[in-house]
């Protein structure tokens, strides 16, 4: 009787952290599907004239906003833990310090470039993602916003190069395409979350 409790316990225990983690992988699925719809609306409407890039961040603020408010919704569905709960909203808000030292703080300082306004909200990414990982992400949660943002950050050191060329209309267009190619690493980590999920249950 005793073990067989102990059994129980020890399934529900899992069970927790199954939720957690595919409530957390479905997040991933969501801020890439917010991010990447919101860069490729402000792209097209550049390309027809409608809006400027010094104004690009507008879209990428309403995609972090949007995506909190979808994330609020999901953090029903995890453990309602208080420590685990403050945590992350503390850690959303170290999300959002790149974004504002990008787009707020750096062209006040420095001339931004078209390039520049296209294509640093990736590399900003890449580094909201590791802050908010490292304070936010403990057990039962599976580390992958730490592994992505170091993912991020580092498949953005290909935007080095691309910046000592020629810039045209075309170079900004195709750097801003090819951030928003990368953002798979936003899918690869959605399913190493689940499959991770699923050797919790099953080991």
């Amino acid at each position: 009787m005793t073990e067989d409790m102990a059994k129980l316990g020890d399934l529900a225990l899992k069970l927790e952290k199954y939720r957690y983690n595919i409530a957390s992988a479905l997040a991933w699925i969501i801020f890439g599907m917010v991010f990447g719809s919101m860069n490729i609306l402000g792209n097209s409407l550049i390309m027809f004239g409608i809006l400027d890039y010094e104004v690009f961040w507008v879209l990428v603020a309403m995609a972090g906003i949007i995506s909190g408010y979808l994330y609020s919704k999901i953090l029903k569905y995890m453990p309602k833990e208080k420590e685990v709960e403050k945590r992350w909203r503390i850690g959303i808000a170290l999300l959002f310090i790149p974004f504002i030292v990008s787009y707020a703080l750096i062209p006040l300082a420095f001339r931004a470039s078209a390039f520049y306004f296209n294509m640093v909200w990736y590399p900003s990414l890449g580094f909201g993602l590791l802050l908010c990982g490292l304070y936010a992400e403990r057990r039962p949660l599976i580390r992958a916003m730490t592994y992505a943002g170091i993912l991020i950050i580092g498949s953005s050191v290909i935007l080095y190069p691309i910046s000592t060329l020629p810039m045209n209309f075309e170079t900004v267009m195709a750097s801003g395409l090819l951030c928003l190619s990368m953002m798979i690493i936003y899918f690869i980590t959605a399913m190493y979350i689940f499959f991770k999920a699923e050797k919790i249950v099953y080991a």
